[in-house]
């Protein structure tokens, strides 16, 4: 139960609420935090349907990368909206931190792009080698 449930839980919601709740601080927007909890919400539900219907593994983590892809294209395109003052709020909280690159709207999709082709890889070509 820890490695079906309780991993994968802790693997897509961290990353997702973090990011978002530091972006919902640092842009002062409460779109941000929306996002995280949207996507913490279809996240789990998916888990949870996978894990009820018995789900093969590799279709419940390609469907969990797929979300997660989604919501990082969500991310670029609110990174986009609300851009301007993301990046005014990253530089002033976190100078050291502080990357052009952290804030830009390509960097989030970049990443949704890697976690298409990854989700494509888990279960096309993983559904191979059995």
């Amino acid at each position: 139960m820890i490695r079906e449930w309780y991993l994968p839980l802790l693997g897509g919601l961290l990353p997702v609420m973090l990011l978002g709740f530091l972006a919902s601080a640092l842009a002062n927007r409460l779109a941000f935090a929306g996002w995280a909890l949207a996507f913490g919400l279809a996240y789990t539900l998916w888990l949870r349907i996978g894990l009820e219907r018995a789900w093969p593994r590799r279709r419940r983590v390609a469907g969990a990368l797929t979300l997660l892809a989604l919501a990082a294209l969500v991310l670029g395109l609110l990174v986009w909206r609300h851009g301007e003052i993301y990046d005014l709020g990253f530089r002033a909280a976190l100078p050291s931190l502080y990357h052009p690159l952290w804030t830009r709207p390509a960097s989030a999709w970049v990443v949704a792009l890697v976690l298409t082709l990854a989700a494509s890889w888990r279960y096309f070509l993983a559904a191979e080698e059995r």
